[in-house]
């Protein structure tokens, strides 16, 4: 059994005990408050969220980069579409996000991180995701890449 296919039925059980939002949206930037949106909606409806304001930042910030990514990279210009799964899970408390696109995959492994000591106008999204959330994981495979995104709260 592949990891991917390992990590899906893992998935499944972690539904199986949570809530779920799903939506899709075109993979242009305009369409990316969606998703940002959703993140506040959800995460403002949850109780006993201490210092929720830096929570949602957080979080909005990674997505939007990795979905950035999906668009300028995954997608370069032609027209897709970035299936968006929300999770909330109790116990203990995270919040998942899981986005998939058909687009171009790559190789995770071969990007180095940025060099924080010299000025680049590029190359810190995929840093800022990986600062911002407690677990990331991608699972390139072609036509169908799957992002996980994990923050604890």
């Amino acid at each position: 059994m592949n990891a991917a296919r390992k990590n899906q039925e893992s998935i499944n059980e972690v539904y199986l005990k949570a809530d779920v939002i799903r939506l899709t949206v075109p993979a242009q930037h305009k369409f990316l408050n969606v998703v940002g949106t959703c993140i506040r909606a959800l995460i403002t409806n949850e109780s006993n969220v201490s210092d929720r304001d830096t929570l949602i930042y957080n979080i909005e910030l990674a997505v939007h980069e990795a979905c950035a990514n999906i668009v300028e990279h995954a997608y370069a210009g032609l027209s897709g579409r970035i299936e968006v799964a929300f999770t909330l899970v109790e116990e203990p408390r995270r919040f998942i996000v899981e986005l998939g696109d058909n687009g171009r995959s790559f190789d995770l492994s071969t990007v180095s991180a940025p060099d924080l000591t010299k000025p680049q106008t590029g190359g810190y999204g995929l840093f800022l995701v990986h600062q911002l959330m407690d677990k990331v994981d991608y699972y390139p495979e072609p036509g169908n890449n799957h992002w996980r995104l994990v923050k604890q709260y």
